[in-house]
């Protein structure tokens, strides 16, 4: 079961607004939210789904099931860089996702992916049936990765 905390950190997050930011969106197609609900086995390790959420240039947490957080991960400059990588290149899998209202949590055994844009919200579950899915999961991991190796 998942900590009521999780859930709170994570919808806040999704709420968070260009305009909360401070940031003078370019174009329809600029993301600057994105959150990925990522499953995870180890019930030790915080539960059994973690929340990898990002703002624009400014922000990356994880959120874990348990309701721990780690923040404060951008000032590694290799975590910076996958986030900038992240938020340069995903615009390219927009036409690919569904705009939605419903950004509530779900379990699923695979990664849920929510980019905010002008627009509203892209989502897609990531199945790895699509060059576009793959790709989305590539930058994924590639800030997961930095992540690690900054802990």
């Amino acid at each position: 079961m998942l900590n009521e905390n999780y859930l709170k950190y994570r919808e806040k997050f999704l709420n968070y607004t260009n305009t909360d930011m401070n940031l003078e969106l370019e174009n329809d197609s600029q993301i600057y939210i994105a959150v990925f609900d990522l499953p995870f086995d180890d019930k030790a390790a915080g539960g059994n789904t973690w929340t990898l959420a990002l703002a624009f240039g400014l922000n990356t947490h994880l959120y874990f099931g348990d309701g721990s957080v780690l923040v404060d991960l951008e000032k590694n400059t290799e975590v910076m860089q996958a986030m900038q990588s992240l938020f340069i290149s995903a615009p390219q899998v927009l036409d690919k996702m569904k705009l939605t209202d419903d950004v509530s949590f779900y379990e699923s055994k695979n990664v849920r992916a929510y980019l905010k844009t002008r627009k509203g919200v892209y989502y897609s579950e990531l199945t790895d049936k699509t060059s576009e899915e793959r790709f989305l999961a590539m930058l994924i991991n590639n800030v997961m990765d930095s992540i690690t190796k900054s802990v």
